[in-house]
């Protein structure tokens, strides 16, 4: 068995609470929540079927391994039980063989306290289950402030400072989630590099509907964007660039 498997805790049970998506949004994400909506349903559907399209192909054309760059970023996922879930190890998994093969240099877990255990961070926990790995204790960051993925990149981009969007940065995470983390941390002036958790994107019965699903973040993401800018919302531009 994999040694960081056995040093450090993973939960049991599989699958996760829905993802919050209104958390924190404020008056203006609400609004611009609305106008993505109006625009999806006046549009047919067209509109929201041309963003699932990209999100698919991003999900099941993107390689396993990337090319080699200093810094990978590891998104968060919601602990279980207090420990990593399933899927959070898949993740962090990956981001431990990158650093095995030489790939990246440092390791940055993002994720704050999102669950019921209030003394815990994704961010925390990330890092202790990296450590049982076999990665050095010195070459992983920790960010621990974030809840949602917004806030993940938002809150790298200020810990790494403002020199790391000038060299791409390795971004892991969950294939049907990469289309929709790609183009917030381009939003943030990142350099992105997609690094799947998974080796192929699975067929199982719930991936369409996570697909579906970050499609409608990803529609609600890119019709919030034009409309602050379009309108100079300050305030709304301040959380997404």
């Amino acid at each position: 068995m994999n040694r960081c498997l056995d040093d450090a805790p993973l939960a049991k049970t599989s699958g996760r609470s829905g993802y919050r998506a209104a958390r924190m949004v404020g008056a203006d994400g609400l609004a611009t929540l609305l106008l993505s909506n109006l625009v999806i349903l006046t549009s047919a559907g067209i509109s929201l079927a041309w963003v699932l399209r990209a999100v698919y192909r991003t999900a099941r054309n993107t390689p396993p391994l990337p090319a080699a760059a200093d810094t990978a970023l590891v998104l968060g996922f919601r602990l279980q039980n207090r420990a990593v879930s399933p899927e959070f190890a898949g993740r962090l998994l990956r981001a431990s063989a990158l650093y095995q093969r030489r790939r990246i240099g440092r390791i940055l877990v993002l994720g704050g306290r999102t669950g019921r255990e209030t003394d815990l961070s994704e961010g925390g926990q990330g890092r202790r289950f990296l450590i049982g790995c076999g990665v050095p204790a010195a070459r992983i960051l920790v960010e621990e402030d974030s809840v949602h993925t917004l806030e993940n990149l938002r809150n790298a981009r200020a810990k790494l400072g403002e020199t790391i969007a000038k060299s791409p940065i390795i971004l892991v995470t969950s294939r049907y989630h990469l289309a929709r983390s790609l183009a917030m941390a381009a939003g943030f002036g990142l350099k992105p590099v997609p690094c799947p958790a998974e080796d192929r994107l699975s067929h199982a019965p719930g991936t369409l509907l996570r697909l579906i699903r970050e499609a409608w973040f990803l529609h609600w993401y890119h019709i919030g964007s034009a409309w602050s800018r379009w309108t100079g919302n300050a305030r709304s531009l301040a959380r997404i660039s």
